[in-house]
């Protein structure tokens, strides 16, 4: 039975009938009562509903979906199974049924699920369905929600009352409810803020959830109410909770979700600063009277810190958006850096409201509030950062509150000291006197010596920010910020506070606390970034210790700590850029050059971070007051001030050249990446000083060079680098610099650098190291190690390795240039795309994930639109790939065949069909790579190239597919069948399989070669274990044929045979010419039981597809399948045998009579039992498939049939399992029966068992004696001369000589001849010379019967016994001469276990036996000679019942029996009394052996036999009334064994017994 199909309309609607039964819907006609049918019951609707839920059209049968679920959810009498389905239906609605007939239901469904959820009884798991149902209406339809906020209100409140899984599915329907409610107008507005202002504060988890969800979906990101709910849930004790409000706080909503609200202005995707913090502060003020205020301390805030902090952060991120920034909170580095931004909207602000109640007088009191309670770095922050933009105005509020400031300068947080003390910097100088600034000052000095860590900390960054901005306060009074007001030196003096405070600083760099010296390097860098150190210049001369603090010792110090390992790297890092900012205040300080220097010399290894600020330094330093740090940090952006500043001789272009001269080309590598870092700092800092435009050639060339390091972040940076040239550039250089990219990505080279016995060649761990632990990484540790292996050539052997390496290096470097350029330089790229997207396409499958990852920026870089790219340069692409494919390095062979499998995926391949045979040979080649990640990668692209293949190849593809199965096909069959890889051969014998199935008649030229190869691999593709098991059981013939069965069965239905058997359907008279010799060469040739198999089943496919066509090849044929009915195999013979049938069908009668002609001179010459069986299978076949062939040559084919007939069976063999089977049924078929066949064709098989019995082969002899006795049986007395004569005569004369194996058959046909042949053999008439006579006959069989085989004896004597009964001739004497010695010998009696003694012993038994029994035949009924031997027989007889085994005492029974029949004696009653005297002591000597053998109950035959003596002999004398020669005690003895016979379980011999029993007399 088919699967039914659930999507059937019809199927459904009787589905619905048998659930509901008949309904009468309204417009429908009324039914009869008796009309109605019954709705389903209750465990049928069960079977039913599951059905329903498989079938989408289910969803679509209105109105009898709503009428199940309505009946089945609020019907009566109904089980809780019948609602869950129920339930689960109307999921299934909401998937599937379309709008036009869901949209007018689902208020109803809606209601109904309401309906459920709000009846209190309903189990839970129906409860939790019902609530899934209402979220997927509400997704699926959002307008019907809007209508009925009440159902959201109830659903909130439910929270409090469900349980645990049931509010789960709760917590899911809300969710997906809360998109209906986006376009909410008027009064809806405002009952949704009430509704989510309400739930925030729920104990219910769930709802305050659901409350920031609905917050942030139902509302545009400038709605205030809803961001206050997401700000209170900011400060939700749970962890999900507050995670989810921050992220919907800090990330933007899309421009398109800007506001729903009404008209918007162009920036609303956040709300206005001025309305929000007005908002807060008044529900701030709200709540501090409420019991949700929070109390800290002695401090009250209206809201928990973590509410409180978010919302000033998320008012830090709308004061910054209103300005035009994207906010930015990641660190209060990058908060600050927009802060010069931010300058004009606060200044705006403030100028628009001055008053305590402006936004940003709100939002400082809100700040002040929360650091006062709680502090907290960032909040501190905003508060420095809105104060230093405003100092004029907002600077005097803190004045009078320099002790609340001072409370946070001694902060444990250093980035709240840091803001802490900046703001107080700002404070005092802004608003103090100079005296009380001095004092301050000097206060603060004092504070140095304290023992408290974080008082000196914050003494020492308060110090140099009230230093630093007093001085750039004092020379902002000179005007605009210009080079020739800095050189004017108009400064007023120093205080000698300030002195002794710089001083006091200067000192602390030789403090041992890290803290302590960061803090002094940010302070004295402050002071000399803001105006110049107010310290004596120094002398390098002088006595530095008399000399006291002087700029000279500062920066002797600092660069001491900056080459210093032995230090931490954030001091490092700090006194590097406190030297930078020491030459930026001061127009012409005078170390500039030893910092520069003191900065260069400080290239370490993998100290990339101080790289990077060792960079910025020196931009410092070599441009003075022209570098951005000299700008007001708070109110001045770098654009602005690079606007603002004229030239200055500064030292930019002696940076320049060490860099380019001394660095970039120096041999250590770790000097060359920190020189890259640093000339893409100077580049970047200086990209519009006139001598770096100058030199910007030069500047290219070194990034070029940089690029082939082997160390990726110097690839990188140098990258990064060529993008800021390109950027400065002409048009002129840009073509230039792409073309010495292009060169580098495609060739790798790179630029020279000398080698010195400490150049690293390879990077520490890679080569291992050396027995004593050492790297081996340099070129003196690579000649070390190869002079102590005394290989000197080995160290050619790590230069190459090295060289490959540098080789893929350049490559990635190049890389890393590409991608930092390639979309800038479009047009420079254009005319290189041909050569370098055949490349970038490989490159981007590289194994190095690295070298990968930089190509594939590069690619994206250079293509804009990937699938219209590679279509434009696939022919390319392929004719790249086909070369790497064979590179002589495994990465690329690997890249490469990554390379082609996705290439060839989805795409329109007509324009490289010619290159699918050369990549299928590459690739299979490939597949059989020394390296396992390549055969894997191979093995996926030879995946990709089959499905490929098999698509292109279709036959709908016209002379596309014909091009392509053209190349495909042959390569598949040779390079891939014929391959030794087993891998290999699967994949290209699936390939073929699959286009042999798409390709159709475009198969048909190649059907010579797929046919072929094909059935060649049928073995070839065999598992190796089946020809193991074949080989181990080959002594087991029955096992092997059922094996060999098996497998040829198997290969049937192999995918090859099935493609074999689809190409028949296209073999035709065009394609045979071809087809055949290859064929019949590979029957000949072929090995393997699958292709042997497969070619028989072949030719016998294509007899019937095309008879015609391969008439004229059927002699071919026919040789090439003769040939190999002579294989081992039975099962191939009979495969040969059943194609050789088919082929007779179509042959010419010539060749058929050829062929049985062959098969018989096969059968009568050849020995082997197999080559006969195979001339049967043969005959049979054709009998089977040609019946009227063999028709037309029985004549010639039945006689070898008959003869082959009597070939002996082996012995324990089964009928089934013999040959003569075979023959047998050829026999029966094709004759009218046995006796009529032999009469029909009795000539022919004379003749033919004459030269049977002439071979030289005894069994042929045998076997042709065998035939002759079927003759004689079958036609017994018809058969005459001269057949008769000549058989006899045949036979007779292989009688004579010398005794071999299997003559007894001739033995037997003799007898079986004379026997079934009586009359003709007696009649006068018949007695020619051409006829032996029976006396020839006698004679030589007599002659037979003295021969000394024991085993042959025994058939001559059998045959001579029945001769001489048949013909009643008189030759006892004779006989009994030859057999009496051999008889009278005595013997022990071995009871009846003859098997167990030797062979010997059974077969003088047998003998025997044999001999007794032809005695009682060769009695003569001759009385003379009867007289003359009858007492000796007798006596033999009699006494020989009880010394033999039990068959010899069957047999002299027997023999008995023959005595008392011919016995004269017994048959004259005048005779009987005068011989009375002889019968009575021949009965003496008979009875007490006969009675024995009566009483033998274990062996009934002899009973029988011996019962039927004793019947004879007491009927004989009973009927001469001379019963009384037996004498009384033998009377006696005989009725009690006749007695004891009445009882016994065999019928016959109970009655018999009786019978006789009746007629002895009665005992007394």
């Amino acid at each position: 039975m088919g699967s039914i199909d659930w999507n059937n309309n019809t199927v459904i609607t009787q589905l619905f009938n048998i659930f509901q039964g008949t309904v009468v819907n309204k417009g429908q006609k009324t039914v009869k009562p008796e009309d109605k049918k019954s709705p389903a019951n209750t465990r049928m609707r069960l079977k039913i509903f599951p059905n329903l839920l498989k079938s989408r059209v289910a969803a679509e049968h209105f109105p009898g979906c709503i009428q199940v679920i309505f009946g089945c959810l609020f019907g009566h009498s109904l089980n809780q199974k019948i609602k869950l389905l129920a339930m689960q239906f109307v999921h299934h609605l909401t998937l599937y049924a379309s709008d036009s007939k869901f949209n007018p239901i689902a208020s109803v469904m809606l209601s109904g699920m309401v309906t459920v959820v709000g009846a209190s009884a309903v189990d839970s798991r129906l409860r939790i369905l019902a609530y899934g149902a209402v979220g997927k209406i509400a997704k699926r339809l959002p307008e019907l929600m809007t209508k009925d906020m009440a159902l959201l209100q109830t659903f909130f409140d439910a929270f409090s009352q469900e349980t645990a899984d049931t509010k789960l599915a709760l917590l899911e329907c809300l969710g997906m409810m809360s998109e209906s409610f986006k376009d909410l107008k008027g009064p809806n507005v405002t009952l949704m803020e009430a509704l989510i202002m309400q739930n925030i504060e729920k104990e219910e988890p769930q709802a305050r959830m659901m409350a920031v969800q609905y917050a942030n979906v139902v509302f545009p990101g400038n709605h205030i109410p809803s961001r206050y709910v997401l700000l209170l849930a900011c400060g939700d004790v749970k962890e999900d909770i507050h995670a989810e409000a921050v992220k919907h706080l800090r990330s933007l909503p899309k421009e398109e979700d800007s506001s729903r609200l009404g008209a918007v202005e162009e920036r609303t995707l956040m709300p206005a600063f001025p309305e929000l913090v007005k908002y807060l502060m008044e529900k701030g003020n709200q709540r501090v009277k409420t019991k949700n205020k929070y109390v800290i301390g002695n401090n009250t805030l209206p809201f928990n810190p973590g509410t409180y902090g978010e919302m000033l952060m998320y008012m830090r991120m709308c004061l910054a958006y209103n300005a035009g920034v994207t906010p930015d909170l990641e660190s209060i580095v990058t908060m600050q850096q927009q802060a010069p931004v931010i300058t004009k909207y606060v200044q705006t602000l403030l100028k628009d409201s001055s008053g305590e109640e402006g936004p940003i007088q709100m939002y400082i009191k809100m700040i002040r509030q929360l650091v006062t309670a709680i502090g907290g770095a960032p909040v501190m922050y905003c508060l420095l950062e809105v104060v230093a933009i405003a100092p004029d105005k907002l600077a005097s509020k803190f004045a009078q509150q320099l002790d609340w400031l001072k409370g946070f300068m001694f902060s444990a947080k250093e980035e709240m000291r840091m803001s802490a003390g900046q703001l107080f910097a700002i404070a005092v100088t802004s608003v103090v006197k100079k005296s009380k600034l001095n004092k301050i000052i000097e206060d603060l000095t004092q504070m140095l010596k304290d023992k408290n860590l974080e008082k000196q900390h914050g003494a020492l960054l308060t110090l140099g920010y009230i230093i630093g901005r007093k001085f750039f306060l004092s020379r902002q009074t000179l005007g605009d910020l210009t080079v020739e007001d800095m050189e004017t030196d108009a400064m007023e003096p120093a205080d000698r506070a300030i002195v002794e405070a710089t001083k006091r600083i200067g000192t602390c760099l030789d403090n041992s606390q890290q803290l302590i010296v960061t803090g002094t390097c940010v302070a004295l860098g402050e002071i000399g970034r803001c105006g110049g150190v107010p310290l004596q210049d120094g002398n390098p001369r002088a006595d530095q210790a008399s000399a006291g603090v002087t700029k000279y010792s500062i920066v002797q110090k600092l660069l001491k700590k900056l080459n210093s390992t032995q230090e931490h790297n954030k001091i490092r890092e700090k006194a590097a850029i406190c030297l930078g900012h020491l030459c930026v205040g001061e127009a012409h300080f005078p170390h500039r050059r030893m910092v520069i220097e003191g900065l260069l010399d400080c290239a370490q290894p993998k100290q990339f971070d101080l790289h990077f600020t060792v960079g910025d330094a020196l931009v410092c330093a070599a441009m003075g007051p022209c570098s951005p740090a000299a700008r007001h940090v708070w109110t001045t952006t770098e654009e602005d001030f690079r606007a603002r500043v004229k030239d200055h001789a500064d030292d930019v272009s002696w940076l320049l050249d060490l860099l380019l001269q001394k660095y970039v080309t120096s041999n250590n590598p770790h000097i060359r990446q920190a020189s890259c870092i640093w000339l893409v700092s100077v580049v970047k800092g200086c990209s519009s000083h006139t001598d770096v435009q100058g030199k910007l050639h030069e500047i290219q060339s070194a990034f070029m060079g940089l690029l082939s390091e082997s160390d990726e972040l110097t690839q990188d940076i140098a990258s990064k680098g060529l993008g800021l040239v390109y950027d400065n550039c002409s048009k002129e250089q840009k073509d230039k610099l792409v073309a010495s990219l292009v060169d580098t990505l495609m060739t790798g080279k790179r630029s020279k650098h000398e080698v010195t016995s400490e150049t690293k060649v390879f990077e520490e761990g890679s080569l291992g190291t050396t027995p004593d632990g050492k790297n081996l990484s340099t070129y003196k540790e690579l000649c070390s190690i190869a002079t102590d292996l005394n290989q000197p050539d080995l160290i050619y052997k790590f230069m190459h390795l090295a060289n490959h390496n540098a080789l893929w290096n350049s490559r990635k470097g190049a890389a890393f240039g590409f991608s930092t350029i390639a979309a800038q330089a479009g047009e420079q790229l254009a005319p290189y795309l041909p050569k370098i997207v055949p490349r970038l396409y490989r490159y981007q499958f590289d194994p190095n994930p690295k070298i990968q990852q930089a190509m594939t920026s590069i690619w994206h870089a250079v293509v804009s639109d990937n699938k219209k790219t590679v279509d434009t340069y696939l022919k390319q692409i392929v004719q790249d790939l086909i070369k790497t494919l064979t590179s002589n390095q495994w990465r690329v062979r690997e890249s490469s065949c990554l390379a082609v499998n996705d290439l060839l995926r989805g795409r329109q391949l007509d324009d490289v069909i010619e290159e699918l045979p050369i990549l299928w040979e590459i690739c299979l080649k490939v597949r059989d790579d020394i390296k396992e990640s390549v055969r894997i990668a191979a093995d996926l692209a030879c995946k990709t190239l089959s499905r490929v293949s098999v698509k292109v190849c279709d036959v709908n593809n016209g002379a596309v597919g014909e091009r392509a199965i053209r190349g495909v096909m042959p390569c598949l069959l040779k390079n891939g069948l014929g391959s030794q890889v087993e891998e290999v051969r699967g994949i290209s014998l699936d390939t073929i399989v699959k286009i042999s199935r798409n390709a159709g008649a475009l198969l048909k030229p190649h059907i010579p070669l797929i046919v072929t190869a094909l059935l060649e691999s049928l073995s070839g593709l065999e598992p190796q274990m089946l020809n193991y098991l074949s080989l181990r059981i080959g002594s087991n013939q029955a096992a092997q044929d059922k094996l060999d069965t098996a497998r040829i069965a198997a290969s049937k239905m192999s995918p090859m045979m099935e493609t074999v058997n689809q190409c028949v359907q296209y073999v035709d008279a065009s394609i045979l010419p071809e087809l055949i010799p290859r064929l019949t060469e590979l029957i000949r040739s072929g090995v393997g039981l699958g292709t042997k198999a497969g070619c028989a089943n072949f030719i016998m496919s294509i007899t019937r597809q095309c008879p015609q066509d391969v008439t004229q090849y059927a002699g071919k044929l026919l040789s090439a399948l003769l040939n190999g009915l002579s294989d081992k195999s039975t099962s191939i013979r009979r495969s040969y045998g059943m194609a050789i049938g088919h082929v007779v069908k179509i042959a010419k009668d010539s060749s058929v009579d050829k062929l049985i002609r062959k098969l018989k001179v096969w059968y009568m010459e050849k020995e082997d039992a197999t080559a006969r069986l195979a001339c049967g299978v043969t005959l049979r076949a054709i009998n089977e498939t040609s019946p009227d062939v063999l028709k037309r040559h029985t004549a010639l084919a039945l006689p070898l049939v008959f003869l082959a007939m009597h070939e002996k069976k082996k012995e324990g063999s089964s009928e089934g399992d013999n040959n003569t089977t075979v023959w047998e049924e050829v026999w029966l078929d094709a004759t009218p029966g046995t006796e009529g066949g032999i009469r029909l064709y009795l000539k022919e098989l004379v003749d033919i068992m004459q030269t049977a019995l002439e071979s030289q082969s005894w069994h042929m002899k045998a076997q042709g004696a065998a035939a002759m006795s079927t003759v004689a049986s079958k036609l017994g007395e018809t058969l005459g001369p001269p057949h008769l004569g000549q058989v006899l005569k045949a036979l007779l004369v292989g009688l004579g000589g010398r005794t071999w194996p299997g003559k007894e058959a001739l033995l037997k046909s003799v007898a079986k001849v004379c026997v079934s042949c009586k009359s003709a053999i007696t009649d006068p008439l018949n007695q020619t010379e051409d006829q032996p006579s029976i006396d020839q006959i006698t004679n030589a069989i007599m002659k037979e019967c003295r021969k000394e085989n024991l085993a042959y004896k025994i058939e001559a004597v059998r045959a001579m016994g029945e001769i001489l009964d048949c013909y009643e001739i008189d030759r006892f004497q004779e006989f009994s001469d030859i057999l009496y010695p051999v008889l009278k010998k005595e013997t022990k009696n071995t009871d009846d276990d003859d098997d167990r003694g030797s062979e010997f012993t059974r077969l003088n038994s047998k003998f025997k036996a044999t001999a007794f029994d032809s005695l009682g035949l060769a009695w003569p009924a001759v009385k003379e000679t009867q007289e003359e031997h009858r007492a000796e027989m007798w006596l033999l007889l009699s006494n020989s019942i009880s010394t033999s085994t039990w068959k010899e005492q069957v047999a002299v029974l027997k023999s008995m029996n023959k005595f008392l029949d011919k016995l004269v004696m017994l048959q004259d009653g005048a005779l009987l009394q005068t011989q009375s005297a002889n019968v009575t002591t021949m009965v003496d000597q008979v009875i007490p052996p006969l009675c024995d053998c009566l009483g033998n109950i274990k062996y009934s035959t002899i009973r029988t036999e011996a019962l039927e003596v004793t019947y004879k002999l007491i009927h004989k004398l009973t009927g001469a009334s001379q019963l009384s020669l037996i004498q009384a005690e033998h009377q006696l003895k005989l009725g009690q064994v006749l007695d004891n016979m009445s009882n016994d379980n065999i019928p016959e011999l109970k009655d018999k017994a009786k019978e006789l029993r009746k007629l002895l007399p009665s005992q007394r």
